[in-house]
């Protein structure tokens, strides 16, 4: 088992009503890992297709990546090159209901200032770290790397479903 850099599962997790805790999403190494079968060449990763559409119909999604900055087609079109053809419409039809988002130099300007999201991302800047410090929201990043963790989308699943209101 690895070290992660944050207690991904440790803390008593704060439960939300469906879609008002904002999730956050890089793409490469997050969404895109590596094809083992050509380790220089990125592929949609393990459970990608179902965790974004889990995402996408329960939680207010974004992407946060270099390929949107206030533009989602970019995104959505680098996600599908990507997918097998076998995937794609699904693939398509999730990610288009992730919003885009807009920022400068460091991704952490698109996020929300009362700190109610959660960023998964494999490997955020020293100027995306130090924001995250100095504003207490280190807990708010959750390392997803399915580069070195095929399976970690399963986490980032699980960690969600942790968070949602059951219904009584």
């Amino acid at each position: 088992m690895r070290t992660t850099p944050n207690a991904f599962f440790q803390e008593p997790p704060p439960a939300y009503a469906a879609r008002t805790l904002k999730v956050f999403l890089d793409i490469d190494g997050v969404l895109l890992g590596t094809d083992p079968d050509m380790p220089h060449r990125a592929r949609l990763a393990d459970h990608a297709v179902p965790f974004l559409e889990f995402a996408v119909s329960r939680f207010e999604v974004y992407w946060l990546a270099p390929q949107c900055r206030g533009d989602a087609e970019a995104a959505v079109a680098h996600l599908v090159r990507h997918a097998k053809l076998s995937d794609r419409e699904r693939v398509m039809s999730a990610a288009a209901r992730v919003r885009a988002t807009n920022y400068d130099d460091d991704r952490t300007e698109a996020l929300p200032e009362n700190g109610d999201f959660v960023w998964f991302d494999d490997e955020p800047s020293e100027g995306e770290m130090a924001c995250l410090k100095r504003c207490g929201w280190l807990d708010r990043w959750q390392w997803i790397d399915t580069r070195e963790e095929p399976e970690d989308l399963l986490r980032a699943r699980k960690w969600l479903e942790a968070r949602l209101v059951r219904k009584a």
